[in-house]
């Protein structure tokens, strides 16, 4: 005998079966990626496409490992904070740096880092790991950014940090303004970064490099499941089994690299 409830369920499925395909329910992805507007590597085409090298990459081996999958970007600190909390929560132009070696696994390597402390283009003091640990210089970065964790190991007093809230590329514009001596940026997304915001890239210029490179990663929180990171990973081994997938320098200023969009990191 058929009771109430089960002819409520059943009328709900004929209800559901009669809906045009684009009024059903959207199943959810299986991963969810989060990165942000950080040129060449990844950042928002004037269409609304997340693209750019590093993007370029974890799209191919997303294809290869069969998983479904939305790209969202957000401020980094946020970002950050969701891979490291959210079940199916993958993060990508993540630096692998010691500080974050046991929260991640680092899946994929998409590109290698080359960071270098800025300083204005008529800024005439030698920068050296002394002269920064003296607190000689005053220094800026966005709170949740790799940039803060370098800074502090290259010995640079706490008081001599302006850590900014994560409001994209502030620590370059505090430099410019005279308000703190020395940001830190990757190379390569230096000059796109300064390109994208109407900036002349010659209004600062690179006065000490780290000397390690780091490198950018797809890499998934610990909380993630041991079958979605398995997946991904093994994706990715099989295509360089094949040889199908390669590591790309970014482009050089002056190389073919993003068009102006929208605000960078």
């Amino acid at each position: 005998m058929m009771t109430a409830k089960s002819a409520r369920m059943g009328w709900l499925m004929a209800a559901l079966m009669l809906l045009p395909l684009g009024a059903r329910p959207v199943q959810a992805s299986d991963v969810v990626i989060y990165t942000e507007n950080y040129p060449p590597y990844n950042f928002t085409d004037m269409d609304g496409t997340v693209t750019g090298l590093n993007t370029a990459k974890v799209r191919q081996v997303m294809a290869r490992s069969g998983l479904s999958y939305d790209i969202v970007v957000l401020p980094w600190a946020r970002a950050l904070r969701r891979a490291r909390t959210e079940k199916n929560a993958f993060i990508y132009s993540i630096a692998r740096i010691p500080e974050r070696e046991k929260h991640f696994d680092w899946l994929v390597p998409l590109a290698p880092s080359n960071f270098f402390l800025f300083a204005r283009t008529d800024e005439k003091r030698p920068v050296s790991t002394a002269a920064l640990q003296k607190g000689l210089f005053l220094a800026a970065c966005v709170s949740g950014d790799v940039t803060c964790d370098l800074m502090r190991s290259l010995g640079i007093p706490e008081s001599k940090l302006i850590v900014l809230t994560d409001r994209g590329t502030n620590d370059f514009r505090l430099v410019i303004a005279g308000r703190a001596d020395l940001y830190m940026s990757d190379k390569n997304a230096n000059v796109r970064l300064r390109r994208m915001e109407g900036y002349d890239p010659a209004l600062t210029k690179p006065v000490f490099g780290l000397g390690t490179r780091a490198g950018f990663y797809l890499a998934a929180g610990k909380q993630v499941s041991a079958d979605l990171r398995g997946k991904v990973h093994a994706a990715y081994m099989a295509l360089m089994k094949a040889g199908k997938y390669h590591m790309e320098d970014a482009p050089g200023p002056g190389k073919s690299g993003p068009k102006k969009s929208g605000p960078g990191k």
